[in-house]
């Protein structure tokens, strides 16, 4: 629950930075009941008109997300990205050297310690290489591991494309993924149509479909509207280096339709209605959504959501929260949120939000399990503060309190 405040944190917290050749940031962090400590440092520079430095560092005292917390974890470093960028030819070609994280066309997210490449060729054809050893944090590097990839596309006008790529992975030498991806678009006046999918040949054998993605949507003054099909595993959502891995890798298939209404200048309005299929158990996957901007630029807001997740969903109650983790075989449960963020006197904004799930099959886990938030941050010069209060009851806890608090300074030089 930790990682969601900070994330509210951040969120009500950030003030966007001026352009600036020079850029550093540093957030430190800390949270109970468990008492942990983060230190986030990021920044970048550009050093010419071609060439470019990004970082992101996180250095834990006892670091740690919600019940994986590790008050003895001490204070290693982490990097995320650590990288130099050059730019040529006029913005046609492009290359990173160092800690990268590679999305490239239809294959899935990789983080390596590497490089990748991209060059635009006559005739609108785009070409993309990387090359890397797999980032495993916590873990010495293994001889032998290596990622190696890369994707040709073609631009069709002005209204869109099509590109296949090829990824090969190496365990300790030993073949671990070979994939070959496919991807295309199309952008017609009000009407948009785009698909991917990926196939895994690591067997020899027929490659077998490991993502397929499939949409189409249309636009008609404030109403837009779009139908769209699914299905894949949580490898392709997230490098495989991500807190998020934790999912699993449970294949799944989600279809149905989406649209969204701009009912007023400041109203928005939009409704999914689908259906998701988990380890063969399918269920109903419904939402609808109002925002209300309370000023032009959108700093104020009200959000009201509700819920419905179908037994069999393969999905623990509290993720329509944002709470949850995989849990196949778990029942069906509905839910309501509502969420405000107002900016108060002077440069302090204040947030606050409440979301109750009822499960299909209460048990003695209770019927109603509620989580509320209240945040408040402040921001001042190069200067911001912020600190958010949580409590939450859950199947797996009566009652629950944390605590999250943020210090952050930026750093600007011409």
């Amino acid at each position: 629950m930790i990682g969601r405040a900070a994330l509210i944190v951040l969120a009500v917290s950030a003030a966007p930075a001026a352009a600036e050749p020079l850029r550093l940031r540093a957030d430190a962090l800390t949270g109970t009941p468990s008492p942990v400590g983060l230190l986030v440092l990021d920044g970048d520079a550009d050093a010419s008109e071609w060439l470019s430095a990004e970082g992101l560092v996180w250095i834990g005292a006892g670091a740690g997300i919600g019940d994986r917390a590790d008050p003895g974890g001490g204070g290693e470093g982490d990097a995320l990205v650590i990288a130099l960028r050059a730019r040529g030819l006029a913005g046609r070609a492009e290359a990173r050297l160092g800690r990268i994280i590679v999305v490239t066309g239809a294959l899935r997210p990789l983080h390596v310690d590497g490089t990748a490449a991209r060059v635009r060729l006559p005739r609108r054809i785009d070409v993309e290489l990387f090359a890397g050893i797999p980032v495993a944090p916590g873990v010495a590097a293994r001889g032998w591991d290596w990622a190696v990839g890369g994707r040709v596309a073609r631009r069709i006008g002005d209204w869109g494309g099509a590109g296949v790529a090829l990824l090969e992975r190496r365990d300790r030498g030993r073949l671990a993924v070979r994939e070959v991806g496919l991807d295309g678009g199309l952008a017609i006046g009000r009407h948009d149509l785009a698909a991917k999918v990926a196939l895994d040949a690591i067997d020899g054998g027929a490659p077998a479909p490991a993502l397929a993605e499939a949409s189409f949507a249309t636009r008609r003054g404030a109403l837009r509207g779009e139908l769209y099909g699914v299905y894949r595993s949580s490898a392709h959502l997230v490098p495989a280096t991500s807190l998020f891995s934790v999912l699993g890798d449970v294949a799944s298939a989600h279809g149905g339709a989406r649209a969204s209404w701009r009912a007023a200048p400041r109203l928005d309005v939009s409704g999914d209605a689908g259906a998701r299929v988990i380890d063969g158990a399918a269920a109903e996957q419904l939402s609808a959504r109002a925002t209300l901007r309370l000023d032009d630029r959108g700093r104020g807001a009200v959000i009201a959501e509700l819920r419905r997740s179908g037994a069999g969903a393969g999905y623990d109650a509290r993720a329509g929260a944002g709470q949850g983790t995989s849990a196949p075989g778990d029942g069906g449960w509905s839910g309501a949120r509502i969420a405000t963020r107002v900016p108060a006197a002077g440069a302090v904004t204040v947030s606050g939000e409440l979301e109750l799930v009822m499960p299909d099959q209460a048990g003695d886990r209770g019927a109603v399990w509620p989580w509320a938030m209240a945040a408040a941050a402040w921001s001042r010069g190069l200067w911001d503060v912020a600190v958010a209060i949580e409590a939450s009851a859950s199947p797996e806890e009566r009652g629950r309190v944390d605590v999250l608090g943020r210090i952050g300074r930026r750093w600007e030089a011409p």
